[in-house]
């Protein structure tokens, strides 16, 4: 029994040893897989910047500005260059006020119309900034009324004049005046047609503009501008009884009589001699005109430079210096750009199925000639 029983402590001594030892070696190999999965380096991890959507700008829409705010920077620059002009006494026919625009500051020299000085004495300017002159005519010519004033002040603000020829119908002016009175009235409007012409009791006025900006009494000599704040047109008339047709006198025709008033005291006007109308479509094709717009001539004035170059009554003008006819306008403003150079107007003409050159040489005319003539 002794010996049984040595036998089986031994048996359990062996087992425990053996329990033991694999314990031990659990717990190291247990140690290395955990030393192991430290020192493991993971691979690198790349974060990839994720960018904003691209918001692309929409650009900002703002509402076109008003016509007032368009205006207002030019009428007060050229409202400075815009006088009052009153009168103690004046002639039947005239008017006690008006309207002028200075030209020449330095010299003090000032537009305006015929009628707003006709007859007057002890003419007075007033200006923008209230202070008031006597004025004397330089000059006057009442068949295209315009006269030339003149006040004894220097460095006075003057206008800027600019070209009427190129306006279009439908473009943005206004008028600047003094109608009843009050100083400085500005209206609005757009031109509506040019080449206008004015016959009544000795007005000899062509190729005026149209506009329905309002041109009231007092407003006459006033200032047409044109949206680069340059004076276009001298303020002339409004048709009686009607709303919205008013003219001023393009200021390239002011520029010509204003130059001759003070060099001469005479007006002059260059001519061809010859009367003339737009060719209606249907006798264009009918004549078989090669042209889309054309002149007929309707009649040649004896001794005027269109008969000594051989013009003739019944000729069609398809071409003015080699370029095709665009209005009656075309041909008026080709003989004041070639009397002014001294050049002859070159005129391509159709008569009788033949085509042909002619040049042309315009004569300056005074206009009291003219006037008689017609």
């Amino acid at each position: 029994m002794r010996e049984r029983t040595a036998w089986r402590e031994i048996l359990l001594w062996l087992i425990g040893v053996l329990i033991g030892a694999g314990l031990v070696s659990l717990g190291r190999w247990m140690g290395r897989q955990e030393v192991s999965l430290q020192n493991a380096q993971s691979p690198p991890i790349t974060f990839q910047p994720v960018s904003a959507p691209k918001v692309e700008r929409v650009p900002e829409i703002l509402p076109p500005p008003s016509p007032v705010d368009f205006w207002v920077p030019i009428v007060e620059r050229v409202g400075k260059a815009v006088v009052s002009i009153e009168s103690e006494e004046r002639l039947p026919g005239g008017q006690n006020a008006g309207s002028g625009v200075i030209f020449d500051g330095k010299r003090g020299l000032i537009v305006t119309n015929y009628h707003v000085t006709e007859g007057a004495k002890n003419l007075t300017v007033i200006l923008k900034d209230g202070r008031r002159f006597n004025a004397k005519v330089l000059g006057s010519e009442p068949h295209v009324d315009i006269a030339v004033l003149q006040i004894p002040t220097h460095d006075l603000p003057e206008a800027k004049f600019g070209s009427s020829e190129e306006l279009k119908e439908g473009a943005w002016v206004i008028a600047i005046g003094n109608p009843f009175g009050f100083s400085n009235t500005v209206t609005v409007g757009v031109v509506s047609a040019k080449g206008r012409s004015l016959r009544d009791e000795g007005i000899f006025l062509d190729d005026l503009i149209q506009t329905d900006a309002a041109i009231n009494p007092g407003n006459s000599g006033g200032a047409l501008v044109n949206s680069k704040g340059e004076v276009v047109g001298i303020n002339v008339a409004m048709r009686p009884g009607a709303q919205g047709i008013a003219f001023a006198i393009p200021i390239e025709t002011v520029q010509d009589v204003v130059e001759q008033l003070l060099q001469h005291k005479e007006v002059r006007m260059p001519l061809l001699g010859v009367n003339y109308e737009m060719l209606p479509e249907n006798e264009r094709i009918k004549l078989g005109v090669p042209a889309e717009r054309a002149l007929l001539i309707s009649s040649v004035r004896q001794g005027m430079p269109a008969e000594r170059a051989g013009l003739k009554s019944g000729d069609v003008i398809i071409a003015i210096n080699d370029a095709a006819v665009r209005d009656t306008n075309h041909l008026r403003y080709a003989v004041r750009k070639a009397a002014r150079s001294n050049q002859p107007v070159k005129l391509r003409i159709f008569r009788r199925g033949r085509v042909f050159d002619i040049l042309v040489k315009p004569e300056w005319v005074p206009i009291r000639q003219i006037v008689r003539q017609r």
